[in-house]
């Protein structure tokens, strides 16, 4: 079977190269990719868990922490203590995250359209059906 036949071969050199390109589009913001994917879920009002936001993203809990704990060296998030259970925290965008999350949200529609300019609406929507269907099938 040829290389280009394959599905997870397509998808992977798809995604690194629409990855390195929403790099270069969130540098100037001193974000990156991934720091995007927990400002885009986090709040400044509604408190989200670690393991809330390992299952929204999927990412370890170990990444998730490293992450979360380079955030807040940045400003952009803080942790408050679950009042019920204090062997758990809540995350919350900061002032400076929510301003960044708000700064940072054309440009991430941007990219999503020049990376999609190619697509109809209905295509983008079966394309991310499609996705989804495949990442939810059990390996």
């Amino acid at each position: 079977m040829d290389l280009h036949d394959l599905t997870g071969y397509l998808i992977h050199r798809t995604d690194v190269k629409l990855t390195n390109y929403f790099t270069k589009k969130l540098k100037p913001y001193g974000v990156t990719p991934e720091q995007w994917s927990i400002i885009s879920i986090l709040d400044d009002q509604r408190g989200t868990t670690q393991k809330e936001l390992v299952e929204a993203i999927d990412k370890n809990q170990t990444t998730i922490v490293r992450m979360v704990h380079s955030m807040e060296k940045k400003g952009l998030v803080k942790r408050i203590f679950n009042e019920q259970d204090r062997r758990s925290h809540y995350l919350f965008l900061t002032e400076k995250g929510a301003e960044t999350k708000k700064t940072i949200s054309p440009a991430v529609k941007d990219a999503h359209l020049f990376v999609t300019r190619q697509l109809s609406n209905e295509e983008v929507d079966q394309l991310k059906t499609l996705l989804n269907k495949v990442y939810h099938t059990p390996c």
